[in-house]
């Protein structure tokens, strides 16, 4: 269901570039300077995905993709048709993996076990656009970034069972293509974040994870797709 929401919010977005393209023709009034605050769901995708124990690998394996949420605060320098956005953001990631551990002393595996891992990210982001169309009440613009996440508190569940905490902050980074729409001050951005290198995940550093589990390590990549809405003064 939260897919079909992000789609749906995805295929608004459109219809009012589209119908604000075609509607808006005034001479621009861009400020210097604006600030901005958005808020939004973000999509993890998890592109490539293997576990392995004692570097064999581990069958059963699928993955599922979740929504979760984002807030957002942003100042915009503006030149002419390009602009300069720094960032500073909060973010609910949410994702599930899963696989197969072997059976002591036979060739059987157990039935594939659901992990669950919900993280809690602060993220630095800066970006470097251009306004394709500038003309005031109506701007449509499109930009390229980067983005330093730091992810302090992460959950891992197994199944139903109780989560499983880690806290310390893990520094990860990422590019940003995207693209944004302002009517007025009503500010809409979609984007796409890729690749996270440091998504790799190593059970035995979970503190208490059960100990059948110790040995498991699961290689992955990761990218995430964000649509937000807000207001830009």
């Amino acid at each position: 269901m939260k897919k079909i929401a992000l789609y749906r919010f995805i295929l608004v977005y459109i219809i009012v570039l589209i119908a604000c393209i075609t509607e808006y023709n005034a001479f621009s009034q861009t400020s210097k300077l604006n600030w901005g605050v958005r808020l939004g769901l973000n999509a993890i995708s998890i592109r490539s995905y293997e576990a392995f124990q004692a570097d064999e690998l581990l069958p059963n394996l699928s993955y599922t993709n979740k929504n979760g949420y984002l807030i957002n605060a942003f100042a915009r320098f503006n030149m002419n048709r390009l602009f300069m956005q720094p960032e500073l953001g909060w973010n609910m990631y949410h994702r599930s993996c899963a696989f197969s551990i072997p059976i002591p002393n036979s060739n059987s595996y157990y039935s594939p076990v659901d992990l669950k891992i919900d993280s809690k990210a602060i993220n630095a982001n800066y970006l470097l656009g251009y306004n394709i169309v500038s003309d005031y009440p109506f701007l449509f613009g499109v930009f390229v970034g980067s983005s330093f996440t730091g992810t302090y508190h992460t959950n891992y569940s197994l199944e139903s069972n109780n989560p499983y905490t880690k806290t310390g902050l893990q520094l990860n980074f990422s590019g940003i293509i995207g693209l944004s729409i302002n009517i007025s001050r009503i500010y809409f951005d979609l984007r796409y974040e890729s690749s996270l290198p440091n998504a790799n995940l190593k059970l035995k550093t979970i503190p208490d994870f059960p100990d059948d589990y110790q040995n498991v390590k699961i290689k992955k990549t990761e990218a995430i797709l964000s649509f937000s809405c807000g207001v830009m003064f």
